[in-house]
């Protein structure tokens, strides 16, 4: 379980004015299920324990 849950409604209206897309009620809603379900999705894999060296995501270098 996540401790730090997100407060999606809060999140919905701050990205509604930071990208400047109005929403209506029912789509504001709908984005909120969908998102607590992809949270919900997202659970197992952020549970999963890397071991203490290893990289998250790799490094390219030119």
């Amino acid at each position: 379980m996540l401790l730090n849950s997100i407060d999606w409604p809060a999140y919905i209206k701050v990205m509604e004015q930071l990208l400047d897309v109005p929403v209506d009620e029912p789509r504001r809603q709908e984005l909120e299920v969908q998102l607590t379900r992809m949270e919900k999705l997202a659970e197992p894999l952020m549970d999963f324990p890397l071991p203490e060296r290893q990289e998250v995501a790799g490094v390219y270098k030119l």
